[in-house]
């Protein structure tokens, strides 16, 4: 027999699941978490009784081993990587995940505000534009640093400053650092109650002093850890607004630590892509007959971590070939040393970015290779390869080409 949640276990076991779930929950191996989250029952509070807990099946080894596997499959690639694909490829990524995070929440971001706010980082004069807290925030996961949570403060700061701007005034706080009023989480598909967190600040201090040990407890499975704890932080709902995007925030950060920076990426994107799944691993997880189970969460999450991993191996595969193909086209080519160079790096920015727009600009080329040719040199070999319709002229204010 397959294994089935909690709840259906009660329907075939007429009415009563207790014996399966001392069984799995005091199974050899379950991880336990101290981890009380609210449980609801047709849209009403039941109880928080339950101890969130993980059976580690079969299901979930078998991913553990995958999603290695692909973390190291990633590093290898973009190992292979020459840098200025190397960090279009990173830029690319960042903006997808910021525009997916979003978009999960009902939050329409396009691809050219997020751009704007990541050029703004690089601007010795500020200018505050939207999405600039969100950008730098996901920008830093490229340092990969260690993202220390030990205290709320910790959690309140992460808060603000990857929404800075992006909550509206009736969704403020109103406790000493979290909400201190009743929410509840409605199911937009049949505007129904599907989840009703804590209502008190006080509440909400004690259940994230119990994540802030869980999440800081090395005795854990790396994966499952993240995972029950994306789970509870929901659970818990310590704002009103904005939630969704520090959860997955906060999780990106760990996958990147742990896994590597392009895992950490693309768990917003591969998210948004199958949320009926994200979504029902929540209900599963949060249905009272199910007795804070993880198990289903841990398994559902890990799918969509692996299908997002397989999206970048495919593309990092896939550009690396054609970057290679078109390399070695160049090396046997009657170009000049310079021009090669010059079209090699505008290959790069071509098949590693989605939008031309975002590509290299001149001064870019001029400025890398300015180290072992002459400036006036690169910008007269960049005009000759326009003149004989090599590259196209696609922008003024920065001049940038684009490869034909």
């Amino acid at each position: 027999m397959s294994y089935k949640p909690l709840k259906i276990v009660k329907f075939m076991k007429s009415g009563n699941n207790n014996e399966e779930y001392a069984k799995r929950f005091n199974g050899f191996g379950v991880i336990k978490t101290n981890l009380f989250p609210h449980l609801s029952k047709r849209g009403e509070f039941k109880t928080s009784k339950y101890e969130l807990f993980c059976v580690p099946i079969q299901e979930i080894q078998m991913l553990t081993q995958e999603i290695n596997d692909n973390s190291n499959r990633i590093k290898e690639l973009d190992d292979l990587l020459p840098g200025v694909a190397k960090k279009q490829f990173y830029n690319e990524q960042l903006y997808k995940s910021v525009i997916s995070t979003d978009e999960i929440e009902g939050i329409k971001t396009t691809r050219k505000e997020v751009s704007i706010a990541h050029r703004s980082l690089d601007r010795k004069k500020k200018r505050k534009v939207r999405l600039q807290s969100t950008v730098r925030m996901y920008n830093d996961i490229r340092k990969n640093d260690f993202l220390k949570i030990d205290n709320l403060q910790s959690i309140r700061t992460i808060y603000d400053q990857l929404t800075d701007g992006e909550i509206d005034s009736e969704d403020m706080l109103d406790g000493e650092l979290f909400r201190d009023n009743l929410v509840s989480i409605i199911d937009a598909a049949n505007n129904k109650t599907e989840h009703v967190p804590p209502i008190s600040e006080k509440q909400i201090f004690a259940m994230l002093q119990s994540w802030i040990g869980f999440i800081n407890d090395k005795t854990v499975p790396v994966l499952i850890k993240s995972f029950l704890a994306h789970y509870f932080f929901e659970n818990v709902h310590p704002f009103y607004d904005g939630n969704g995007r520090t959860g997955r925030y906060i999780l990106a950060r760990y996958l990147a630590r742990k896994l590597d920076i392009y895992s950490g990426l693309v768990i917003s994107q591969r998210i948004n892509q199958e949320k009926k799944k994200y979504y029902e691993a929540f209900s599963i997880t949060g249905e009272a007959d199910n007795k804070a189970e993880g198990t289903f969460f841990v398994q559902s999450l890990m799918e969509i971590l692996k299908n997002g991993q397989q999206d970048i191996i495919n593309t990092l595969e896939e550009k690396k070939a054609i970057l290679d193909g078109y390399s070695n086209d160049l090396d046997h080519s009657d170009y000049t040393e310079l021009q090669k160079r010059i079209l090699y790096l505008l290959l790069q920015s071509k098949v590693f970015v989605d939008d031309p727009n975002e590509g290299l600009s001149d001064n870019d080329i001029i400025e890398l290779l300015s180290h072992d040719f002459a400036k006036l040199a690169i910008k007269r070999e960049i005009d000759h390869l326009e003149k004989i319709n090599v590259i196209k002229l696609i922008a003024q204010r920065p001049k940038k080409h684009l490869l034909l």
